[in-house]
Order: structure tokens, then C-alpha cells, then sequence
């Protein structure tokens, strides 16, 4: 009945990733739109020899998207054991934000966990919104690309194994014009990205990391509500999201105007 083919051209998804997008009940982490779910393989499902939806999978066995066209919701729970059989699935890492999938995950989970936070803007935009003097937000330019993922290694915990990733993803960022610096002269403070979102119209994905010698002095919230300024300057709905283990960070969010309404779930299958 249920039956699975590997998609190599993810634009044979496009009407199928548009429609999932509209049945979400918020804006999705923007890391998982641009980090995670492009480098899952992807699957279209078919449903009795009828296409009837798509899956993402990583190569270590997650499901990250599972969607199937209204159609085909009544065959959801049997679609998703058919996935959980396959020799490489052994968990969903599935949103709030996403309440069919998240539905029929409860209804086969072995255990379940909260892995992060999201957050979007609070009833009271205004809060948090009071800049701090004596520090610069700059546009890091091509050039400094070396600096950045270096600063970014550090701040990550020098791990070299990231470092053609972040060249990457800082490189792209980079070019786009979504990555900014917090310093006093030639010393970094900070870092912040805005990333504006290529499939969810009107939606900024921030975040911010800060060096180990400027913790707890409240720089990550002042990049936060720079950033949180400069999307809705933009007419960009800020939204961003942190693990549960970073009480920091959830801290420094909350200090610059936001609040969490969902969460992404760790759920064993």
C-alpha cells in the first residue's frame, strides 16, 4: 500500500514543500529550513500507487519532515510505520509548529524529549529595545571570512571538523548581506545573522554567539535586539530558537523582547 522513492531533484517537491509550509501553524526554525532539511535525503511517498506526500531522512536515521496531502491523512499512521521500518529510521525530530506529524509521532513514540526552544516576537514588541552605547554593529564583509569562522570555531569550542561548514554557511550568509559583527575597534564582541527566509514570506531567522571573554555582560541580548531592529526595519517577522541545555541563551532571548510558544521534539520510534 505504502511505498517510497528517493527524490535527487528536490524541486519534483516544490508543490508538496509549499503545501507543507501552509499547514504549519508557525513560522519554521530557519536552521532546519536552510542547514538541516537540504542535506536529508528526501523521499515521495505514495499511498495504493498514488503520490501522496514526501520525507526527509538524514544519513543518521532522523526523520525530519513527513507531510501527506489532506487526501491521505487517514493513511498517516501506517504511512509513518512504514517509514519507522526502514533499517535506518530510528527517530523523528518533529515540531509544534507541525501538528499532524507531531499527532501521529505521540501516538508511536518509545520516548519523547524537548531538544529546542522557538521563539518569536512577544505581545509587547517594544520590549528589550533600549540600545546599548560604546560598541559598533558592522556588516562583516568578504574579506574578514577567515576571521569570522575562526571567531565562530572559538566560540563553538575550536572543533576543526566544523570549520568547511561554517566557511559555508558564513561564506553564503556573507554574501547575502546577514552577518554582522558587535566590536569596539579591532576587537570582536560578537556575532549576529539575520537570515531572511527563501521559503516563509516575511520571516528573518536571528541568532548570535559571543566570544568566551564578553559572557555575561549582556552583549548577546544587545545583538538580539540589533538584529531584532534591523528585520522589522525590513518588515521581517523576527523569529529564533535555542537548545534546552543553553539557559544562556534562552535568557538573552527573553531580555530582548521574545517568547516561546513551540518546541522542536526528540521522539524515538
Amino acid at each position: 500500500m505504502v511505498s517510497m522513492h528517493r527524490c535527487s531533484d528536490l524541486s519534483e517537491l516544490d508543490d508538496l514543500k509549499t503545501a507543507y509550509l501552509q499547514s504549519l501553524v508557525a513560522p519554521m526554525d530557519g536552521m532546519w529550513e536552510a542547514g538541516f532539511v537540504p542535506q536529508a535525503k528526501h523521499w515521495k511517498l505514495k499511498v495504493r500507487d498514488q503520490p501522496a506526500g514526501f520525507c526527509a531522512i538524514t544519513d543518521e536515521g532522523a526523520l525530519l519532515q513527513f507531510f501527506l496531502l489532506p487526501a491521505f491523512e487517514a493513511d498517516g499512521a501506517a504511512v509513518l510505520q512504514h517509514i519507522a521500518a526502514q533499517d535506518s529510521v530510528n527517530k523523528a525530530v518533529v515540531s509544534t509548529i507541525d501538528p499532524f506529524f507531531l499527532s501521529l509521532c505521540l501516538d508511536a513514540h518509545k520516548q519523547v524529549s524537548t531538544h529546542t526552544y522557538m521563539y518569536e516576537l512577544g505581545p509587547d514588541t517594544e520590549t528589550g529595545n533600549t540600545l546599548r552605547t560604546g560598541a559598533e554593529f558592522s556588516q562583516v564583509s568578504a574579506a574578514q571570512l577567515d576571521r569570522t569562522v575562526n571567531f565562530q570555531r572559538s566560540c563553538l569550542g575550536g572543533d576543526e571538523s566544523l570549520t568547511e561548514w561554517l566557511r559555508g554557511y558564513s561564506g553564503n550568509l556573507i554574501e547575502r548581506a546577514e552577518l554582522f559583527v558587535l566590536h569596539r575597534g579591532d576587537e570582536w564582541i560578537g556575532l549576529g545573522e539575520c537570515r531572511k527566509s527563501d521559503s516563509q514570506e516575511g520571516v528573518a531567522d536571528v541568532g548570535m554567539m559571543v566570544s568566551h571573554e564578553h559572557r555575561r555582560e549582556g552583549w548577546a541580548t544587545e545583538i538580539l535586539r540589533r538584529l531584532k531592529s534591523r528585520a522589522m526595519e525590513a518588515d521581517l517577522r523576527p523569529i529564533c530558537s535555542t537548545t534546552v541545555d543553553n539557559p544562556a541563551a534562552q535568557k538573552a532571548i527573553i531580555r530582548a523582547g521574545f517568547a516561546s510558544h513551540h518546541r522542536i521534539m526528540d521522539v524515538s520510534l
